[in-house]
């Protein structure tokens, strides 16, 4: 077995299969497990294992390339996929030999895989037939939002391995609201089986079906557990605690045959819960592993970073040993109004990159709650202070990001048919988006000269009329410099051209990224244009996805109409694997603190916006999606009252504390406001926490000229006797 000296002694018996062949390896995040896990891989593609015979299960995509890129001397590479990737696969080999027992109408036919977009396109044609019928009229939320939670709550439902049949049940009894509610528990599981027996007549294998298949279907069958042994001998699974049941409960019942097993949790972890995670269901392997390892050491962290840590973890109460150490890794900075703390931390911000020459890629800003109000205040001010941001919004509907936006923009202008006319204002953001530099301005005026609608006598349609620029007065004209009038040109011409074309959209947009953008003049002409490239990447992605599924439909009517008319309604987006490394190496990240724990990417600074928000202690607990109560873990009789919301709300919280802490190096920065974006006061129990934190450190500013909390630096902050009672 090859030795790595880089590795610790505990690391270097986690990474020998040898001498640990079964072991549940555990820790906080830092402490250097999943290096180990790819040392392991390393000793086993190089000493034992064929690369088709080790199987190694992540979580999510983006942690798939680390293990994929390694590579035995002899070029052999492990089976690297998410749970939900090798659930696809075993269906695709198996459908002949479980389809029809299953149920499928057309068993003898191949199976048409949904993605989490082409599943609402099928939810919200029952949905809208459900809603003229009066259901869903309590709820307070949009047709888009109500579809993707129910097929949330499916997901959750299949996830436990409970049947959809067993959810308005499950719900009603733990309800503590109103009782006229209780119908909508009903509607939504309504909802659920009719979807689901459309799946069944038509095979459309959404996420959740697919569960059920597994589940069902090939865990008892004695082919696929004869083949998985032959196929695979080896396992390691990386954030363990991450996965749902369905995927320990698989884990479980090839244990015993495999010859070597790995498997890594991470005491911090438990953030896709919301996606059916759980890192109880995981928790059994410590029992089930033959050997049991925990790594304590943090490879991130500094000592004061550390002790920062074990202070809050005391509840926030400081022991003297504690005191000069956190003082170095913790700062508490109160304002009176929100704009005055969005300017200082751009302020400061920009202090560190240019004074104290920390790389923008070390600082992450990490935000309560995913408000467009707040991460363009952020953008704004930090563009005062020329740093570029990165800002992180995984699942964000393609209708509510500019990039992405355009590109659905471009294609309704090429296709009137469709009836969904876009407007000058979109227009306009597309224009802005196509050709650099052109401001905002200037590019509504020149959507107002270039783009007219005109209507079909006939048939009353209307549509774009596109006029060159060359027929606007030269005064106006003048206003343009000659490569935006140029590119504006080029750009007329091709849509032009291409007006209702029987092109596919994906096609159509990938074409056009390469006869146009990559066109001088225009986005994706020179570097710097990641975004463009990014929204480029998943719009194809998205529409190609929904082509694939109209292609294999003979029997059910589903058009492009119906697909962009969703998009128009928010319909929610699919996770992008190539979000997650989409960060511009001198821009600095915004994103959620959930979603940035998520991330595994350690930074110098991490800077927490805005703590008197309640969402960093709130958990958004859907009326429809609970995540506690559609899991294993509730006790069904249980009620979902008060005292419940409060006792999670703040186990979420410590936890959450902890798992950033674990991914900072140098120093925590708090900033809060008395008064939120909107004027009102705000004050949360999270804002309590570290309040009361923060005053314990203030007792110590006359033994340093260092101090850890900023009352000073700026007029219009609020001193922390102004926040003592919050609770």
């Amino acid at each position: 077995m090859t030795l790595n000296p880089n590795l610790s002694e505990q690391q270097q018996i986690a990474a020998d299969f040898i001498v640990s062949p079964s072991l549940f390896l555990e820790g906080n995040p830092g402490t250097g497990k999943s290096t180990a896990a790819l040392q392991r891989l390393s000793n086993l593609l190089e000493l034992d294992a064929p690369g088709q015979q080790v199987l190694v299960l992540v979580p999510s995509r983006n942690a798939i390339q680390v293990y994929q890129d390694t590579v035995s001397s002899r070029g052999n590479r492990a089976s690297v996929m998410t749970f939900s990737t090798f659930v696809k696969r075993s269906l695709e080999l198996f459908w002949p030999a479980i389809a029809e027992s299953a149920g499928f109408r057309n068993h003898q036919k191949a199976p048409i895989f949904l993605t989490n977009e082409t599943s609402q396109i099928f939810m919200a044609e029952i949905i809208r037939e459900k809603m003229r019928a009066g259901y869903f009229n309590l709820l307070q939320l949009s047709p888009s939002r109500t579809y993707n939670q129910i097929l949330i709550a499916y997901h959750k439902l299949a996830a436990a391995g409970f049947t959809p049949d067993s959810y308005a049940q499950r719900m009603k009894s733990a309800w503590t609201g109103e009782s006229a509610f209780l119908d909508v528990f009903d509607h939504v599981q309504d909802c659920i089986l009719i979807f689901r027996s459309l799946c069944m007549e038509y095979n459309l294998l959404d996420y959740a079906i697919q569960l059920e298949l597994f589940r069902d279907s090939l865990l008892p069958n004695i082919n696929f557990q004869t083949w998985i042994p032959s196929q695979y001998h080896h396992l390691i699974f990386d954030n363990v605690e991450e996965e749902i049941p369905i995927a320990h409960d698989f884990c479980e019942l090839v244990l015993p045959k495999l010859e070597t097993v790995l498997f890594v949790y991470d005491h911090e972890g438990g953030f896709r819960d919301f996606m059916g995670g759980d890192p109880t269901s995981a928790r059994r392997f410590y029992w089930m592993c033959e050997q049991t390892q925990k790594l304590e050491r943090s490879y991130i962290n500094s000592p004061q970073v550390t002790a920062l840590a074990t202070a809050l973890k005391q509840t926030g109460k400081l022991t003297t040993d504690l005191k000069q150490d956190v003082r170095r890794a913790f700062e508490f900075t109160p304002f009176r109004d929100y704009s005055s703390m969005i300017k200082q931390v751009a302020i400061e911000v920009a202090d560190l990159i240019r004074r104290q020459q920390v790389p923008p890629e070390e600082i992450v800003i990490i935000t309560p709650l995913n408000a467009d109000i707040l991460y363009i205040s952020i953008e704004r001010e930090l563009r005062i202070q020329n740093i570029s941001c990165y800002i992180h919004r995984p699942s964000r509907p393609l209708f509510q990001e500019k990039e992405t936006k355009s590109f659905i923009t471009l294609t309704e202008i090429l296709h009137p048919e469709w009836d969904l006319l876009p407007g000058l204002f979109d227009i306009s953001l597309m224009l802005q988006t196509f050709i650099p530099d052109l401001d905002p301005l200037r590019a509504q005026r020149l959507a107002a000269i270039g783009f007219k609608v005109v209507e079909d006598s006939e048939t009353m349609a209307k549509r774009y009329s596109l006029r060159s620029t060359s027929d606007a007065k030269a005064t106006t004209r003048d206003r343009f410099p000659e490569q935006v009038l140029s590119s504006f040109e080029i750009l007329r011409k091709w849509i032009a051209r291409n007006q209702s074309t029987t092109e596919t959209p994906d096609l159509t947009i990938t074409r056009f990224f390469h006869e146009i953008l990559s066109q001088e003049g225009f986005s994706s002409y020179t570097g710097g244009s990641e975004i463009v490239n990014l929204a480029a990447g998943k719009v194809i992605e998205s529409m190609k996805n929904f082509r694939r599924v109209l292609e294999q439909l003979s029997e059910i009517t589903v058009s492009w109409k119906d697909y962009f008319s969703l998009v128009h309604d928010g319909m929610v987006s699919a996770f992008y694997y190539e979000d997650w490394f989409a960060q511009p190496a001198d821009a600095v990240l915004v994103t959620l603190a959930g979603t940035y724990a998520m991330m595994n990417k350690p930074v110098r600074y991490q800077i927490w916006l805005n703590a008197g928000a309640s969402r960093w202690w709130e958990r958004v607990y859907g009326q429809l999606t609970n995540d506690l109560i559609l899991s294993r873990n509730w006790q069904p009789g249980y009620l979902w009252d008060a005292d419940t919301i409060f006792s999670n709300n703040d186990a979420h919280m410590n936890r959450l504390v902890q798992s950033l802490i674990a991914r900072c190096k140098e120093q925590v920065r708090v900033y809060a406001s008395e008064l939120n974006e909107s004027g009102q006061d705000q004050k949360s129990r999270f804002l309590y926490f570290l309040s009361s934190f923060a005053n314990q450190l203030v007792q110590l500013q006359h033994e340093t000229s260092a101090p850890s909390i900023n009352n000073e630096r700026n007029e219009n902050g609020f001193g922390l006797e102004a926040i003592e009672g919050v609770d």
